[in-house]
């Protein structure tokens, strides 16, 4: 196995501090998250938050989930951490960020009646 070198454990160490913040102002409910736009087709709600709408439930897919995949799959398929470290960066960051929150492992919660314009 490869040791890492130097240059890429920087590299690799500022995107996950990177990728934190960039979760961090994107999903924090105080933060910039209520100024994304929202895009739902049918019972699928992609932004701000990944949602999925099913009767009287809505099932939240957490960012630190999809980023958990995604770090798996480059760290699997391009063998180890030297390969594609922007990509891990961010998405190690993103899930540290993510499982700080206290709902972290709250996925299924009562679906709420949608806000009327005034």
């Amino acid at each position: 196995m490869e040791s890492l070198n130097l240059n890429g454990l920087f590299t690799f160490l500022f995107f996950a501090w990177l990728g934190y913040v960039l979760f961090l102002y994107l999903t924090h409910p105080s933060k910039k998250k209520d100024k994304l736009p929202k895009v739902k087709i049918g019972v699928l709600e992609l932004s701000p938050n990944l949602k999925i709408h099913i009767g009287r439930k809505t099932y939240w897919i957490h960012h630190w989930m999809v980023l958990s995949v995604i770090a798996l799959i480059a760290i699997v398929y391009f063998e180890g951490i030297q390969y594609l470290t922007i990509i891990k960066g961010v998405a190690i960051g993103g899930i540290i960020q993510g499982l700080r929150y206290p709902d972290r492992f709250r996925v299924r919660h009562p679906r709420t009646a949608p806000q009327r314009a005034k």
